[in-house]
């Protein structure tokens, strides 16, 4: 992935922490948008996938769904690092990090715990109805790789990378040699540990591991970090990234059709490239989207803004939802249109009834911002 406008050495790194105030990147909430409209595909897909005829026309469309749409977790993952790298390169301190992790664990560590114990109950209730129970070691086991849900291991790869992002930053603002190279650091670590992994000895809990991702973080941070001359490089060759991401997303579909067909399992490290490699290109494809329906398409472009500033709580919310409807609502006939439609119902109530809902919350919570007694400067209200 050529690149060639990394600008170099300790005058750049002076002259970028020169600016103190960043404009918000309103692109970024459109690739949001896009990453959580798959992430609920995929769930929605997933028992099709197992459920139909393996080589049947219908299994191969949702197969097809299902392995196009598995960009979800790495783009939010770089994403996270390039509003990181973004947001603190000109200004990162000792007292810059101690906010930094404050204000994590409010936003993050918080949220896991409560919704943690949420799925930790309510798969009990659903599942085995009468035998709901609490047990403290059994539900610390589960917090403990994000386990009280199938979905929760993604936050714990988050608070990972959170607690990595301050010795990242603090290297990049010390070395410029690392800061230029940061995205190859990443590559050549993560490549080392699959390596590892695959080769020599098996790594407990990989899925739920930062280190699975690491190289699509410190992508992220990269163009973070160059954000105004990324946005230039992809203005510039979209023309040819877009088809590029089509032919890498294709590639690795078609390798799951093929196994499927076949019943081969193909070679894994092909798929692990495609798959990072698909996701890297569908990001930066996405934001160069998202840039242009801003400005040519407005009002897509605020629906898409509405609906990536509620994907947080569409992921915590949704599979609640998916595994409610799905015990207790079936196809309304053994017709496979029946089916689809029934696919379809689920994939539709997941996505909308989480995002008004987490409209709902945000519009309160702002109101009650609003209405909150502000303090005089002698202490009362």
């Amino acid at each position: 992935m050529p690149m060639n406008f990394c600008k170099k050495g300790r005058e750049t790194h002076v002259t970028e922490t020169k600016r103190i105030s960043k404009p918000k990147l309103l692109e970024l909430d459109i690739v949001r948008a896009i990453a959580i409209l798959a992430v609920v595909l995929i769930h929605s897909t997933a028992d099709p996938t197992v459920e139909l005829p393996p080589g049947s026309g219908p299994h191969a469309v949702y197969l097809t769904l299902n392995k196009l749409s598995s960009f979800a977790v790495p783009v939010f993952i770089l994403i996270s690092g390039l509003v990181l790298f973004y947001r603190y390169q000109d200004d990162f301190g000792g007292k810059q990090a101690l906010q930094f992790y404050l204000k994590r664990v409010k936003q993050v560590l918080y949220p896991y715990l409560v919704w943690s114990l949420f799925y930790y109950l309510y798969n009990q209730w659903i599942f085995v109805g009468q035998n709901l129970h609490w047990k403290t070691r059994e539900f610390l086991g589960l917090l403990k790789w994000g386990e009280a849900s199938y979905h929760l291991y993604f936050m714990i790869i988050i608070i990972q990378f959170y607690l990595l992002f301050p010795l990242l930053m603090w290297l990049c603002r010390t070395f410029p040699c690392f800061r230029s190279g940061l995205i190859w650091i990443g590559l050549f670590i993560q490549t080392g540990f699959y390596a590892y992994h695959i080769w020599v000895k098996p790594i407990g809990h990989m899925p739920a591991l930062a280190i699975n991702y690491f190289s699509m973080f410190t992508l992220g941070g990269w163009i973070g970090l160059h954000y105004e001359a990324f946005a230039a490089w992809i203005r510039k060759h979209f023309v040819w990234v877009l088809p590029l991401t089509a032919v890498l997303g294709f590639g690795f579909m078609g390798l799951s059709q093929m196994e499927v067909r076949l019943k081969v399992d193909l070679a894994h490290p092909w798929n692990h490239v495609l798959y990072y490699a698909y996701a890297a290109f569908a990001a930066m494809s996405f934001i160069r989207l998202g840039q242009l329906l801003l400005e040519r398409a407005k009002a897509a472009a605020r629906v898409l803004m509405t609906l990536g500033a509620a994907s947080f709580g569409i992921y915590l919310a949704h599979p609640a939802l998916m595994t409610y409807y799905k015990m207790h609502v079936l196809p309304f006939s053994s017709a496979m249109s029946a089916y689809h439609a029934y696919i379809f119902e689920v994939f539709a109530l997941c996505l909308t009834i989480p995002w008004i809902a987490t409209f709902l919350y945000g519009q309160a919570m702002r109101s009650f911002r609003r209405k909150k007694p502000k303090l005089s400067p002698g202490g009362s209200a």
